[in-house]
């Protein structure tokens, strides 16, 4: 038994958070000094300060919070647990679960059950369940919805946003003008290429789970694989790249177009997928576009409208100088009304089935929340060398140097490659 299983031996629910404080205090300090715990995340720390200091304002435990760009999390992060000054905590994206399984101290089961934390929390977040216990508590949700621009569908007579993908098919010869030598110059959806799509990897991701393939599965001895050449995603691929090929009806997006999100924002895209956090941002970068948001279509026959979901959940690092008081901070943040307050102050929907159930009254609220349900992810081994592999994989195809059952063989293998 390692020494962060000790430690948390004497923790016998999730409400217990008093008791830990407690704990957490004479472990770290043998005193009345409050214990010190370090978290670092991607969260704006506008909103994290806030709620850090309402959650944790006594003289127990002071928590000190450091935001990293995501983009630049994993190599910081790394990089400090090398040298031995990592923080005691960390809001983990889901994509990272891989590379720091070994870096995080479990939480045993026994400590938290299995039951207790499928019943607390999304479907999405046990991602983060394990064979020997929990990787992380979930901390919050970004789900990919749907935005759509109200003046260029009612201009085209589009009476309602499309719900499923075949209606795309057909979007095209509806919303796309192009003049007389093909030149686009405004566009029904952005698909079909990966440079200047935005959240490109997280479409054809979503795409993938809605099709039934994990992209990244496990076998029975839990043991990681590439599953991204498995039955059924050549049609998946195939439907994605369409809409770059010239010669179909569906055609409305090539290489030369602007990034998705800044045509969106222009008005030259009426469908434009972007994360639930980017909505304020959509609407404080041109006021005066009328847009909406809806659901993340889904093929046909699904029974399952999943779509993709940024989560992250707070994991106490093994290196962490203050164990104790670090899961302490982990619990309560997973809790309600820290959940509560973040919520308010980003926007987000929670990541709690009991803070779902208390459905908003607005427009966009109930999308929000129900796209929470809705959302999944999958463990990426390295997402900043998986991401340059989605790319090949789709721009291989588009540019006629593969066929899809091709393009889809070569980035599993290199997906296999970065497991190992």
């Amino acid at each position: 038994m390692n020494s962060f299983q000790t430690i948390v031996l004497g923790i016998f629910g999730f409400f217990i958070i008093a008791g830990l404080l407690v704990i957490a205090t004479v472990k770290t300090t043998g005193e009345t000094g409050a214990a010190q715990v370090t978290l670092w995340g991607s969260a704006p720390e506008a909103y994290m300060s806030t709620v850090l200091k309402e959650s944790f304002d006594s003289d127990d435990l002071v928590v000190t919070y450091k935001e990293i760009a995501p983009e630049l999390l994993d190599q910081e992060l790394l990089e400090a647990i090398a040298s031995g000054r990592g923080p005691d905590a960390v809001l983990l994206p889901a994509e990272l679960l891989i590379r720091y399984r070994d870096k995080v101290a479990v939480i045993p089961y026994a400590n938290y059950s299995e039951r207790t934390f499928r019943d607390t929390f999304i479907q999405g977040a046990e991602i983060f369940l394990d064979q020997g216990g929990i990787f992380a508590l979930p901390f919050s949700v970004d789900p990919l919805l749907m935005y759509y621009n109200r003046d260029i569908l009612d201009s085209a007579g589009v009476v309602t946003p499309p719900k499923f993908w075949d209606e795309f098919l057909t979007l095209g010869g509806k919303l796309t003008r192009r003049d007389g030598i093909g030149n686009i110059s405004r566009s029904a959806v952005a698909l079909g290429e990966f440079r200047n799509v935005a959240s490109a990897k997280e479409i054809i991701a979503a795409l993938f789970l809605q099709s039934g393939n994990p992209i990244i599965g496990r076998d029975a001895g839990g043991l990681y694989y590439s599953a991204l050449d498995q039955s059924g995603t050549v049609p998946v691929l195939d439907f994605y790249t369409e809409f770059a090929n010239p010669l179909k009806p569906s055609y409305s997006w090539n290489r030369s177009q602007p990034n998705s999100r800044d045509a969106f924002i222009s008005s030259r895209l009426a469908i434009y997928f972007g994360f639930g956090s980017e909505l304020r941002e959509l609407r404080k970068a041109n006021p005066n576009l009328n847009l909406d948001t809806a659901y993340f279509p889904r093929p046909r026959s699904s029974e399952i409208p999943l779509t993709y979901g940024k989560i992250t959940g707070v994991s106490v690092l093994k290196i962490a100088a203050n164990p104790s008081a670090a899961l302490a901070v982990a619990f309560k943040l997973s809790s309600p009304q820290p959940l509560t307050r973040y919520r308010d102050l980003s926007g987000l929907p929670p990541i709690r089935r009991d803070l779902l159930a208390q459905r908003p009254t607005d427009a966009f609220g109930g999308i929000l929340y129900d796209s929470a349900i809705r959302a999944r992810s999958f463990p990426d081994p390295n997402p900043s060398a998986s991401t340059p592999l989605f790319q090949t994989m789709i721009e291989s195809v588009t540019s006629g140097k593969a066929k899809s059952r091709e393009a889809l063989g070569v980035a599993a293998s290199k997906l296999q490659s970065l497991l190992k």
